[in-house]
């Protein structure tokens, strides 16, 4: 029990410092509010290791830590659906045989997407669904990246987090 609270830890603290580096190089020159994703690294490494309880709880801490340090409670919102949302289409999709971390990062990261943007809808009207598919063409190639990122970092840790 000690070993995965220390994991969830570092895990968690990992997820943040990410979330914070990554909100310091902005990636507007593709489009408005484009990122990387790369805090989600850590969950996705958490769910090929087949701990969905772990990945769910250091998605949870790292979005309202991150709101807590550096946002607003607004932000919070946004955050924690599109977190929410985006970790359990991974989840789901990843249950399937055939779906490498590749592919279920890009599923993750498209209904991240698709979920802010349907809060954004909720609070600013309907226009903003029109920005639907430039974050769904980002989601393949930020969600791409980052899913062979977290393949290649699992396959190289993977016997510690046993």
């Amino acid at each position: 029990m000690a070993k995965k609270v220390t994991l969830y830890g570092i895990f968690t603290a990992l997820a943040v410092i990410f979330g914070y580096i990554e909100s310091l190089f902005s990636l507007s020159f593709i489009a408005p509010g484009i990122k990387l994703g790369l805090a989600n690294a850590v969950c996705l490494i958490l769910l090929l290791n087949g701990d969905v309880k772990g990945a769910f709880f250091v998605n949870t801490a790292r979005i309202f830590l991150s709101a807590l340090l550096f946002s607003s409670p607004f932000a919070l919102l946004f955050s924690f659906a599109a977190g929410t949302v985006s970790l359990l289409a991974a989840f789901m999709i990843s249950r399937l045989k055939s779906v490498t971390a590749v592919g279920f990062s890009i599923a993750g990261a498209a209904a991240h997407n698709l979920t802010q943007v349907f809060v954004a809808a909720c609070v600013l009207g309907r226009g903003v669904w029109y920005y639907l598919p430039f974050l769904l063409a980002a989601a393949i190639v930020c969600g791409g990246t980052v899913g062979a990122l977290s393949l290649i970092i699992f396959k190289k840790i993977k016997t510690n987090l046993k």
